[in-house]
């Protein structure tokens, strides 16, 4: 949960716009910003995915498109 802080700080988004930058629920967000489930109140990890998705954002990129030739 820190790193997702940390990363919403540097994009300076608030927490909604930072759920809709990758594509899940505010809820959702919240949960991986608590680090609990709010369904089931177990721990959660933010998965390798959404780190990606994190670092893809700082680096500028919004949408992945193939290459054209």
């Amino acid at each position: 949960p820190a790193d997702l802080q940390a990363w919403q700080a540097a994009m300076g988004l608030t927490a909604p716009k930072a759920a809709a930058a990758l594509g899940v629920s505010y809820a959702t967000y919240r949960d991986w910003l608590s680090g609990t489930s709010r369904t089931t109140g177990k721990p959660i990890q933010i998965s390798v995915l959404v780190a990606l998705a994190c670092a893809a954002l700082a680096a500028g990129l919004s949408h992945w498109s193939p290459p054209t030739q």
